[in-house]
């Protein structure tokens, strides 16, 4: 049974347009909705309140509830070749008191940019997953589910306003962020510095600041973790997982797991797998 305090979710899920498209949400105290559109491929155009934004990949639509809502997907007319139409993006309308009292707390622009949504576009999945899912007792899941996305929302909002106000702030987030996307290949801190325009020394020194440790460092735990995870749930050799996970040189990363698992890593594959026959 739902909870009269629970978030209605009224509409998610994914669209994918390749024709001509128009929808609206009126303007009014009437409609209470709250709406959500992350855009994945293409572009299109959305008005709120009157205003026109375009919409590429990486910008999240957030339509406060009572406000004009336009969407126009169209081909570009500006184009010096025709290009064929095509908008792809994850929607959420959803309202209730929480949802109210969030937007009044927060002054949101309209049109935000997500330069990495990994995270956000998993609970978008699993939010469309749990509302297809209609035998399931799922209420509370979903309530909690769009809370959190939400709050992410909020999170990214406030990271970035911050980083507006102060650049410098920006760049040991930008550097972790690129470090987790490629931290299986070949990295150099002298590669990091000039992609941000940075010299080494300032780089380790606003990244160690902002989490505690060097990039470098950074680098080798989430390596760590990639090659913990193949020993664990794959056949594959030791040296095989070594190099799929980044490292270049097999005695290295076995001197590195040591340090940081207290066990070598053949070691480390047999005593889990003894410990999944004691406890299947």
């Amino acid at each position: 049974m739902m909870d009269a305090s629970w978030i209605d979710c009224l509409l998610i899920g994914y669209s994918h347009h390749t024709s001509p498209f128009t929808g609206s949400l009126q303007k009014g105290t009437a409609d209470n909705r709250l709406l959500l559109r992350f855009q994945v491929k293409g572009t299109c155009r959305v008005e709120i309140n009157y205003q026109t934004h375009v919409v590429q990949p990486g910008d999240l639509i957030i339509r406060k509830p009572g406000e004009y809502y336009r969407l126009v997907v169209e081909a570009d007319k500006d184009a010096d070749v025709s290009q064929p139409i095509e908008s792809a993006d994850y929607y959420l309308s959803c309202s209730g008191a929480w949802v109210q009292q969030w937007c009044s707390r927060n002054d949101f622009p309209s049109k935000v940019h997500l330069d990495t949504a990994e995270d956000f576009l998993a609970l978008w999945r699993k939010l469309i997953y749990e509302k297809r899912n209609i035998h399931g007792d799922n209420a509370e899941m979903m309530d909690a589910l769009i809370k959190v996305l939400c709050l992410t929302i909020e999170r990214y909002v406030r990271k970035q306003t911050a980083a507006a106000s102060r650049p410098e702030l920006n760049i040991p987030y930008k550097m972790k962020q690129y470090l987790e996307k490629h931290a299986t290949e070949p990295l150099t801190l002298t590669h990091i510095a000039e992609r941000y325009g940075i010299s080494v020394s300032t780089a380790s020194h606003l990244f160690k600041q902002a989490f505690g440790q060097s990039p470098m460092r950074y680098v080798i735990e989430i390596r760590l973790s990639i090659a913990s995870e193949k020993i664990l749930y794959s056949d594959m050799k030791l040296e095989d997982i070594a190099e799929a996970s980044g490292f270049r040189s097999y005695p290295y990363f076995c001197r590195a797991f040591r340090a940081h698992f207290h066990a070598s890593p053949s070691k480390y594959r047999v005593q889990n797998q003894l410990h999944k026959v004691e406890n299947p």
